[in-house]
């Protein structure tokens, strides 16, 4: 008598939701500093990468905060791979995402910087014959971030697909991939601008908190201590949980797109991770392919003023370079 196979058991409801909030909780308390944030950072490329490569088929175990897989290329991995290789994983994804996010951002934050620094240093020297400066030089950064911030989700799917900083700068591929994308590029960017506002308003809350609670004026210094630390602590909570929500549905974006350029361009494709789950696809239309980018580059317009507005009512000038929407999912 034949004996049926045994059937396998997913984790349940509870179980996966109980991870989400555990995997949630440990991302917001990374996000706190800019060094753990690196950590965080890691652990959802790694898990973007790992979701679109599932696309294609391929089966690998799921991404962890601490712990590494048990077999590596059919072999068995040592203890302390097992031990601490998720770490380790987390942390060379997370300088390799950082890095390419820096490479591909740093063309408009300088100048937004620039343009930040002209501005002080106008007011402070009342030298208001150079009072255009300023505001040219943030509009051409505008100008750069409207062209570069809406690929910048497939980029980061691509490159944790492929597991390569190199892949960060294949823009033959990442062209393709977009054009397949369609109207999923300006959906992805009013999703930065949508999780963009709280950030945008907690400033201008923080700013103003003595206005609308003058009683905080008269907190001791500890309770007063303890009210940042909830607000920090909030705010990383909003960047983690924005970025991983912004990550997960960039690689289901990536994952469908990179899959239909491969099958429409096998030679370009060639050796990548996307080969390997091609599929048939028609052409896009390239009229189509650029109203779509061009109603992305609108909405990072809006993208853009939230950046300004926050910086205006909160000058620290690393918030230019680091923005949760930008680059690392840091409180900052």
């Amino acid at each position: 008598m034949t004996a049926l196979p045994r059937p396998a058991y997913g984790p349940g409801r509870l179980a996966r939701l109980g991870r989400v909030l555990a995997n949630g909780a440990i991302g917001s308390l990374l996000c706190m500093g800019p060094v753990t944030a690196v950590i965080a950072l890691g652990w959802l490329v790694r898990r973007s990468g790992h979701h679109a490569r599932s696309r294609f088929a391929t089966v690998e175990e799921m991404p962890g905060w601490l712990s590494g897989p048990r077999e590596w290329q059919g072999r068995p991995t040592s203890r302390i791979t097992r031990a601490l290789g998720g770490l380790g994983a987390n942390i060379r994804v997370g300088l390799m995402a950082l890095a390419a996010l820096l490479v591909w951002t740093l063309p408009f934050t300088a100048l937004w910087l620039g343009a930040w620094w002209a501005g002080w240093e106008n007011s402070f020297n009342k030298g208001y014959e150079q009072a255009v400066v300023g505001p040219t030089v943030f509009l051409l950064g505008v100008l750069v971030a409207t062209l570069v911030v809406p690929a910048l989700p497939l980029m980061v799917a691509h490159l944790a697909a492929e597991d390569r900083l190199s892949a960060a700068f294949e823009l033959r591929r990442l062209r393709s991939a977009v054009a397949q994308a369609g109207w999923r590029v300006p959906a992805l960017a009013l999703l930065a601008v949508v999780f963009a506002l709280p950030f945008a308003a907690a400033r201008g809350l923080i700013t103003t908190a003595t206005d609308w609670a003058p009683q905080l004026e008269t907190l001791p210094p500890d309770q007063i201590a303890r009210i940042q630390g909830w607000i920090t602590l909030g705010l990383a909570a909003a960047a983690f949980l924005s970025a991983w929500i912004t990550r997960t549905l960039a690689a289901r974006v990536y994952a469908r797109a990179a899959a239909r350029a491969a099958g429409l361009k096998p030679g370009l494709w060639d050796g990548a991770e996307a080969a390997e789950g091609a599929m048939p696809a028609t052409p896009p239309s390239r009229t189509l392919a650029v109203l779509w980018y061009a109603a992305a580059m609108v909405l990072t317009l809006a993208f853009a003023f939230l950046i300004l507005a926050g910086q205006f009512l909160d000058h620290a000038w690393w918030r230019w370079v680091f923005h949760p929407g930008l680059t690392l999912p840091w409180a900052g």
